[in-house]
């Protein structure tokens, strides 16, 4: 159990970040599930030293070696936080993807850190969530 996943608590992506963990041979990684994920983590002040101090906290007593930081589009707390939709989901994400990245192995050294995000699709026979993407 050396492995952490990062991600948001809404219960819609849920299968997709199993389905990733399973895909990578982490079915038994730690979880910190929050909303908005790596929202809390990009915050200042207080929020963002309370979220660092509960992933250090996990990382020292599991030790962990690999942090898998996911992101999911549509997500509820992103458009609370910035007041709706009028934003790039997609390029916002992975801004954040990257620097919660920097951020975690900077204050973690050792620790190596992936990013991925989890995409809404609209088709024809209707929208869901697909497969996580990596984002470098």
């Amino acid at each position: 159990m050396n492995a952490l996943l990062i991600g948001c608590s809404d219960g819609r992506i849920a299968a997709r970040m199993e389905a990733l963990l399973g895909e990578l041979g982490y079915q038994d990684a730690n979880r910190m599930l929050v909303p908005g994920g790596l929202l809390p983590l990009t915050r200042p002040g207080s929020e963002r030293r309370v979220a660092l101090s509960c992933v250090r906290e996990i990382v020292e007593v599991h030790d962990v070696r690999r942090i898998l930081l996911v992101a999911h589009q549509e997500c509820a707390a992103y458009q609370r936080a910035l007041g709706g939709l009028g934003f790039d989901q997609q390029e916002l994400l992975e801004r954040d993807l990257r620097r919660v990245k920097t951020l975690l192995e900077t204050e973690l050294p050792g620790v190596d850190v992936l990013c991925y995000i989890i995409p809404w699709r609209e088709d024809g026979e209707g929208a869901a969530y697909g497969p996580a993407v990596a984002v470098d």
